[in-house]
């Protein structure tokens, strides 16, 4: 199990008052056992299961996101316009397949008949998430938009600790953060399209009893890990009330977890195509090349590296979630079925 310490402070003292809280997963009510599969989502609220990962020969990735209450979805932001309706009826995984063929993107909205959950599994239409002796297997059997491809097949995580700390991104308890396993092993065999590799995997998960939107304005995050280095995590969240919160992590291969300094805030230039954009709390270095994998009109995924060390990173910009133009072309990536 993953040991959260403290460390002192080496260069910028941390702002006590942006400083992101620590608790249990049982006492911020996420998960009193397993990884929260069973566990309601209040009306409005939301909560998702992450997990990304990069091939070992570097050519492929993949991030996996299991959805009660699917925060992107435009159905869901309507609903919630009309006053509160239930998490259940808006669930989904969003399956993509990063590499230089094969890519695939995957993400159909279903309501409550298509979920089950449990404290081992958690199902949603014919894909599902179940926990296994080393950490958990996800069945994939999606359609990609937009052309409809089958994407079918088995992702293995395998982690020896699991974190038993998460950690408050508001100032009022209501959205956490939890970094289930920060260094993690996975196996991808993929049916449709063929393709198998392993790599290495990250997996986190985050609860919110309230719309994202009306917590945050802005959020960036990135998460890095390499051999040598053990794991950074960086997360900077900028709340829709004003102020922000943060949080600087290192985790060492012993599953050691401690705060560390904040990297200076750097900007990525935005997104190609719909110029998001990209601050990033990443190490200062000459040695960086920055990878679109994602480009829409509120959201970036984009992999980073820095001096050998590669970075998952992505900035969400609620803001412009929220706005009516963007609400309109979201239905085009996101089908719904009943």
């Amino acid at each position: 199990m993953t040991t959260y310490a403290t460390q002192p402070q080496r260069a910028t003292p941390m702002n006590q008052f942006n400083e992101m809280c620590s608790s249990t997963p049982c006492d911020a009510g996420i998960a009193k056992d397993g990884l929260g599969f069973s566990r309601p989502v209040p009306a409005g609220g939301y909560r998702w299961w992450y997990v990304d990962g990069f091939s070992d020969c570097g050519k492929f990735g993949i991030t996996l996101i299991a959805f009660i209450g699917s925060v992107f979805s435009p159905y869901y932001f309507r609903s919630r316009s009309r006053g509160t309706t239930l998490a259940e009826d808006h669930v989904s995984l969003n399956a993509i397949l990063y590499g230089p063929s094969k890519s695939r993107w995957c993400m159909t909205e279903r309501d409550s008949a298509a979920l089950t959950q449990s404290s081992t599994c958690l199902a949603i239409g014919p894909s599902a998430l179940r926990l296994t002796d080393t950490g958990i297997a996800i069945e994939i059997d999606e359609r990609a938009t937009p052309l409809g491809q089958r994407v079918r097949g088995v992702v293995q995580v395998q982690f020896e600790q699991r974190g038993d700390t998460c950690f408050e991104l508001d100032n009022a308890g209501e959205h956490w953060w939890w970094p289930i396993a920060p260094l993690a092993q996975m196996r991808v065999a993929m049916e449709r399209p063929a393709l198998e590799w392993t790599g290495s995997a990250y997996i986190d998960s985050n609860y919110g009893a309230r719309p994202i939107e009306t917590g945050f304005s802005s959020w960036n995050w990135c998460r890095g890990h390499s051999a040598a280095h053990g794991c950074q995590i960086h997360y900077d969240a900028q709340l829709a009330g004003g102020g922000s919160k943060q949080l600087s992590l290192s985790v060492d291969d012993d599953g050691v977890m401690r705060k560390q300094d904040f990297p200076a805030l750097q900007y990525l230039s935005r997104g190609p195509l719909w110029r998001v954009a990209r601050p990033a709390r990443l190490p200062v270095s000459r040695d960086m090349s920055v990878k679109t994998l994602e480009d829409t009109p509120f959201y970036t995924r984009s992999q980073v590296c820095v001096d050998g060390r590669e970075f998952m990173h992505e900035s969400l910009d609620l803001r412009r979630f929220c706005l009516p133009w963007v609400q309109f072309l979201l239905p085009f990536r996101m089908p719904r079925v009943t």
